[in-house]
């Protein structure tokens, strides 16, 4: 068996090597992004609803609490980032310290916000599309 082997990948043209390289460097990225989304997967699993700590950020509550970012920021009092903005990354006891806060109280800020928050109603009718310019030409007189 390893003979045959032998003999037919001796007789491959630069091309067919070409074309196994190509093979598997995508088997390895393909591999490379299986184990990244697994392991992702299985760490938001174990990691919902955590206590919310010190160190933490408000996108990492806001994934942990399944809350959109947006909520979390304005009962904080922060700003919401432009559209291609780089978000707030500072943990919360920095953001405590800087509004002059005691940590505690932000977090119960956090933790009154969550609890009010409620998700939007799975089938209830989707929104409108929105209009296009040409369509929206055509609606006017």
């Amino acid at each position: 068996m390893i003979r045959r082997i032998r003999g037919i990948v001796s007789t491959f043209g630069w091309w067919q090597w070409l074309l196994t390289a190509v093979f598997v460097l995508a088997l390895l990225a393909g591999t490379l992004f299986t184990v990244r989304t697994v392991r992702y997967t299985i760490y938001w699993r174990l990691h919902h609803a955590e206590p919310i700590e010190r160190w933490m950020t408000v996108g990492y509550v806001s994934h942990s609490y399944n809350v959109p970012p947006e909520v979390l920021l304005k009962a904080l009092g922060l700003p919401e980032p432009a559209p291609l903005a780089r978000r707030d990354r500072r943990p919360l006891g920095d953001i405590a310290k800087a509004q002059g806060k005691s940590f505690e109280t932000i977090k119960a800020t956090l933790e009154q916000a969550i609890a009010s928050w409620s998700p939007p109603e799975p089938g209830g009718p989707p929104p409108p599309p929105p209009k296009s310019e040409r369509q929206r030409d055509r609606a006017a007189p």
